[in-house]
C-alpha cells in the first residue's frame, strides 16, 4: 500500500501468508524519499513531485509479489485473506488520521468549509475520495473551494479501488498461469500489458481533455499499478551486470530526485509525463534485485531511510492536514522554511507514534491472526467512530440548513433597504449564516431547472405566481439565476410567473471560453423565447468574470438583445456584481473583527460607468438595472453590510442577501417597465 510495509517477518508465520526470503529494504528507502518529496513539493514548491506515481508502481509490484508467493506456496488463491491483511495495514493508521483531522477541523476550519470537510471525510473513510474530487472538479460551484485537510486520501482511495476491483482478476490470472503452463503465463503477461497500454492511452487522452478530473481518475492510473505488477512477473527473468545495474540505480535515483524540479510548470498529470517517475521507480526496483545490490540500492537500504520508509504511509497521511491547519492558523498561503520543516518533523513524529501505538499493536495482536474474518471486524470497529462523528456533525449542519431556509422564507425585504455601508465587525452575523453560505442555493439548482454545462437543450421551470398570464423570463448563466430568490418573491407578491431559463457557465450570449454547447443553447433559447413570448426577459447586462478586463459588455450579449428586439421582446439587463477573486464567506469567518480585509476596491471591481449604458440609444428594447449601490460604496466593494453576508463564493451573491434586496430590485424593475412590475 501507499507507504505501508510489504509482508513482514511477523506475517511469515501466519497461516496462509507466503514466507518472505528476499525482503527489500531498498524499496522502503524509495518510499521514504517519495513521501518526503511529496511533502516538500506540497509545502514549498507547489508542483507535482511524481512521488505518488512511484508509490503506485511500488504498490503494484509488492501486491503482485505477495500473490505470486501465495500461489507458489499454497497453490491456491485466498482473496479474503489478502484483503484482510490489507485492512490490518490500512485501517488503523488511516482511521486515526481521519478521526484526529475531523476533531481538529471543528476548531480550525472556518464554518463555511465545514460541510466540505465532513463530506470528504466520509468519502475518504469509504475509500471514495478520488471519485468525490473528480465530481467536485467538474462542479463549477465547488471548483473554488480550497483543498480539504483530507484531500490526500485520494491516493489511498485509488489504491484500495485497484485492490478491490482488479486484484481478484489478477489473482485468477496468476493462478491460471501457474496451473496451465508457459502458454498461459505468456497470455497473462500479454493481457496485463494490453490493459496497462489501454489505461496509459486513456490517461494521455483524458488528461489533455479534462486534466483536473483525470488527475483523480482511477482508470487513468491503472497502468501505473500494472507497470509494477508486470515488473514483479518479469523481474526473475531480468539479469543485469553490476555496472549496468549501478547505472540503472543512479539514473533512477537522479530521475526521482530531479523530476519535479525539471518538469515544466503546469504539466498535466498523469498523462504521458507520468512515464518519467514510473520509469524511475522501475529502474530503482530492477537495480535493487539480484544477489549484489547496486550503489543506489545500498544507500536506499540504509537503516535511517528504511526506517523512515516503514512509516512513510503515516508521513504521507499526516503531513497534509498539518500543512492545511498551519496555513489556516497562520492565515497564509505558503509556509517559510522553518514552518515547513516543523510540519515535516511533526508528520514524522506523528507517523512514528501512530505506527508504534496504533498500527503495530492492532496488526500483531493475537486475535488479529486467528480467523480470516477478524480483520474485517477490526476494520469496522476502527471505521465506526469516524463515520459516527462525521454523520453526527453532518446531521447538525442539516438542521442548521433547515432552520436557515425557514429564516430566509420569513426574511423581510423592505422597499427602503439601505445601500451598502462599511461594516467593520461581524458580531451580529450568525454562525448559521456562515455554515450555510455554500449550501443554500437558488431553487433552480434543484431538479432539472439549471441546465448542465455540456447539455445544449433548453430547460426551464416556473416560479412566483405560476398561474399568472404575465410571464417574466430570467435567462443566462449562474449570474442571472442568482437573482431568482428575489424574482420569485416579487412574482408571488405581484402576480408574475417567473420562468428560470438558465445554464451553468453560459450567459445569454456565448462568450469566449464558454463550452461549445453554450452557443447552441443560446441559439435554441431564442427559438424558445419566440414561442413563450414573455412580457420581459431579465438577464445580465455586463460581466465581471473576465480575468483581464474589469467589466464590459460582451458583443454576444448585444447580438442576443438585438434578436429579442426583432421579436418585440423587452430586455432588462442587470449590471453584474463584482467578482472578488477570493472566497468572502471564508474570509469573513477568519476576519470577524476586520471585515475591511474582506473587501475589494471598487476601482478594481467595476468600471467607473456602467458599460451597458452605451447601448441604450441603439437598442429600443433595452432597459437597465444597476444594483451596485447595494454591493459597493463609492470606494469599496463589500462582503458584509447591515449584518448580511453578501456573497456565497467569490462571484455569486448569497441568496439570503438577494432576498433582502427584493424590495429595492422590484423598485428598479418597476421604473424600467412599469406596465409589467407595477401591478
Amino acid at each position: 500500500m501507499l507507504g505501508s510495509s510489504s509482508t513482514t517477518s511477523a506475517d511469515a508465520v501466519r497461516p496462509g501468508v507466503a514466507v518472505r526470503e528476499d525482503y527489500r529494504h531498498d524499496i522502503q528507502g524509495i518510499r521514504a524519499i517519495s513521501a518526503l518529496l511529496i511533502a516538500i513539493y506540497h509545502i514549498w514548491i507547489n508542483k507535482v513531485s511524481g512521488g505518488v506515481d512511484v508509490f503506485f508502481v511500488i504498490s503494484g509490484f509488492l501486491m503482485t509479489g505477495v500473490l505470486i508467493r501465495q500461489i507458489q506456496q499454497f497453490d491456491r488463491i485466498q482473496p479474503l485473506l489478502f484483503w484482510g491483511n490489507l485492512i490490518k495495514r490500512i485501517a488503523p493508521g488511516a482511521c486515526t488520521v481521519l478521526l484526529v483531522t475531523l476533531a481538529a477541523g471543528y476548531f480550525i476550519v472556518p464554518e463555511p468549509l465545514w460541510n466540505q470537510l465532513i463530506q470528504e471525510t466520509l468519502f475518504s473513510a469509504l475509500n471514495l475520495e478520488n471519485l468525490e474530487l473528480m465530481n467536485r472538479s467538474v462542479d463549477y460551484l465547488n471548483r473554488e473551494l480550497p483543498p480539504s485537510p483530507v484531500q490526500q486520501f485520494w491516493a489511498l482511495s485509488t489504491q484500495v479501488q485497484f485492490y478491490a476491483l482488479l486484484a481478484p482478476l489478477l489473482m485468477l490470472a496468476l493462478w491460471i498461469g501457474r496451473r496451465c503452463g508457459a502458454a498461459a503465463r505468456t497470455a497473462v503477461l500479454l493481457a496485463l500489458g494490453l490493459t496497462a497500454a489501454f489505461s496509459l492511452l486513456y490517461s494521455v487522452l483524458e488528461t489533455a481533455r479534462e486534466p483536473v478530473s483525470t488527475y483523480f481518475n482511477p482508470a487513468a492510473r491503472v497502468w501505473e499499478f500494472f507497470a509494477g505488477g508486470l515488473l514483479a512477473l518479469l523481474l526473475p527473468r531480468i539479469r543485469l551486470q553490476g555496472a549496468l545495474r549501478n547505472l540503472f540505480g543512479l539514473l533512477g535515483l537522479a530521475t526521482l530526485l530531479l523530476f519535479g524540479l525539471l518538469a515544466p510548470q503546469g504539466s498535466q498529470f498523469p498523462g504521458s509525463i507520468a512515464l518519467i517517475p514510473v520509469a524511475a521507480a522501475v529502474m530503482l526496483i530492477v537495480a535493487g534485485s539480484g544477489a549484489e545490490p547496486s550503489i543506489a540500492s545500498r544507500w536506499l537500504a540504509s537503516r535511517h531511510l528504511a526506517g523512515l520508509g516503514r512509516i512513510s504511509f503515516g508521513v504521507y497521511l499526516w503531513h497534509w492536514p498539518l500543512l492545511a491547519f498551519a496555513l489556516e492558523y497562520l492565515g497564509s498561503t505558503r509556509l517559510d522554511v522553518p514552518q515547513g520543516l516543523l510540519v515535516i518533523v511533526l508528520a514524522i513524529l506523528l507517523a512514528m507514534a501512530t505506527h508504534r501505538f496504533v498500527e503495530e499493536p492492532i496488526r500483531n495482536h493475537r486475535y488479529a491472526t486467528r480467523r480470516v474474518w477478524v480483520p474485517y471486524v477490526i476494520g469496522l470497529l476502527l471505521l465506526s467512530p469516524v463515520l459516527a462523528s462525521a454523520a453526527t456533525w453532518k446531521y447538525y449542519i442539516r438542521d442548521v440548513v433547515a432552520e436557515e431556509r425557514n429564516s430566509n422564507a420569513r426574511l423581510a425585504s423592505p422597499e427602503d433597504f439601505a445601500p451598502a455601508e462599511v461594516q467593520v465587525h461581524a458580531g451580529q452575523l450568525s454562525e448559521a449564516n456562515l455554515i450555510t453560505a455554500k449550501v443554500i442555493l437558488p431553487a433552480s439548482y434543484q431538479g432539472n431547472c439549471h441546465q448542465q454545462i455540456t447539455r445544449p437543450e433548453v430547460v426551464y421551470c416556473a416560479y412566483g405566481d405560476t398561474s399568472s398570464s404575465i410571464t417574466v423570463a430570467l435567462v443566462g448563466g449562474s449570474h442571472a439565476t442568482q437573482w431568482l430568490p428575489a424574482l420569485e418573491r416579487i412574482g408571488k407578491a405581484y402576480g408574475l410567473k417567473v420562468l428560470n431559463i438558465t445554464k451553468k457557465e453560459c450567459p445569454f450570449g456565448a462568450t469566449e471560453g464558454s463550452h461549445p454547447s453554450c452557443a447552441e443553447w443560446n441559439s435554441r433559447l431564442i427559438d424558445t423565447l419566440a414561442e413563450l413570448r414573455p412580457q420581459v426577459v431579465i438577464t445580465n447586462s455586463t460581466t465581471t468574470t473576465h480575468p483581464k478586463i474589469r467589466e464590459y459588455v460582451p458583443p454576444a450579449y448585444v447580438q442576443q438583445w438585438r434578436r429579442l428586439e426583432q421579436l418585440g421582446i423587452p430586455v432588462i439587463g442587470i449590471r453584474d456584481n463584482p467578482s472578488l477573486g477570493f472566497d468572502p464567506a471564508t474570509c469573513v469567518a477568519r476576519h470577524r473583527d476586520n471585515l475591511l480585509a474582506c473587501s475589494k476596491p471598487r476601482s478594481k471591481s467595476l468600471a467607473e460607468r456602467d458599460p451597458s449604458l452605451e447601448h441604450l440609444g441603439e437598442l429600443g428594447n433595452l432597459h437597465l438595472v444597476d444594483m451596485s449601490a447595494f454591493l459597493c460604496t463609492a470606494e469599496q466593494c463589500l462582503t458584509v453590510t447591515h449584518d448580511f453576508l453578501m456573497y456565497r463564493d467569490g462571484h455569486h451573491l448569497n441568496p439570503r442577501y438577494v432576498l433582502a434586496l427584493s424590495g429595492r430590485l422590484h423598485e428598479q424593475l418597476a421604473l424600467a417597465i412599469p406596465e409589467v412590475f407595477r401591478r
